[in-house]
């Protein structure tokens, strides 16, 4: 075969391959601006994470896998894989109906039927709405009907032999821990997720270890010649930055470890 057929052959694989590549880097590029001081909603860290997943680029860029991946992005592994799941929610829903939502919204919003919760409608609501007036909305929507989110496994008895004295000081502990939690009078799900706390503990202390970073490079503004607004600007999107760490965090936590 001659050479200017060969060419002729691999130019559109090789074409195909530079798309894909480009691709995800541009996917890869918006999610990278989470790091620093520069401040990426959540879901839009979401959105471009599950495609990278789906289509599966993350060999493209270089990493072996995604746990790689995530680790080399600088998102929080907690921010990561609770913003993929809610996207994969929203298959077919564009970028801009998908980040334009409020977060906790958006999570409300999964609670619904398929049918429902990719309808434009039901979007433009999420991006729109307050938090306790669009719970109300997917309440009276649900009306008693099963979320996705209550489980429908079958339960179990889960029985551990212990002294008197140490059964009324466990019962004591779960009700107070229960409280602090959000999950008065389920002690299920408290002991999960005191063990999801425990497995798990390295994603919030590693929150934490990032606030302390970010938070060392705020004080570091004063002395960076930016003007007062840009200097605010900056410190703003960091803050905001810490914040939407620690609420995936703690939701993660609530929610139990990630899969």
């Amino acid at each position: 075969m001659a050479t200017a057929e060969v060419v002729s052959i691999l130019s559109p694989v090789s074409e195909e391959a530079e798309n894909r590549k480009q691709e995800a880097k541009k996917h890869w590029g918006t999610i990278t601006k989470s790091g620093g001081l520069i401040s990426v909603n959540s879901l839009r860290i979401g959105f471009h994470a599950a495609i990278l997943k789906r289509e599966g680029m993350f060999g493209i860029l270089g990493f072996e896998n995604e746990k790689e991946a995530q680790q080399a992005s600088g998102v929080g592994d907690s921010t990561w894989y609770a913003m993929i799941r809610l996207s994969e929610q929203f298959n077919g829903v564009s970028e801009e109906l998908f980040c334009g939502m409020r977060q906790a919204n958006a999570k409300a919003l999964a609670e619904l039927p398929e049918s429902k919760r990719l309808t434009e409608y039901w979007l433009r609501r999420a991006a729109t709405d307050s938090m306790d007036t669009f719970a109300a909305l997917i309440d009276a929507e649900l009306d008693g009907k099963a979320r996705d989110s209550d489980g429908k496994e079958r339960t179990v008895s889960f029985a551990v032999k212990m002294s008197k004295s140490q059964k009324k000081s466990v019962e004591t502990g779960l009700q107070e821990i229960s409280k602090e939690l959000g999950c008065e009078g389920n002690d299920a799900k408290t002991i999960e997720l005191m063990v999801a706390e425990r497995r798990e503990g390295v994603s919030l202390v590693g929150t934490i270890s990032k606030a302390i970073d970010r938070i060392a490079e705020i004080k570091k503004l004063g002395d960076s010649g930016l003007s007062t607004e840009e200097a605010l600007e900056k410190a703003y999107a960091g803050l905001d930055e810490i914040v939407a760490d620690f609420r995936a965090a703690l939701e993660n936590l609530q929610n139990g470890a990630p899969e």
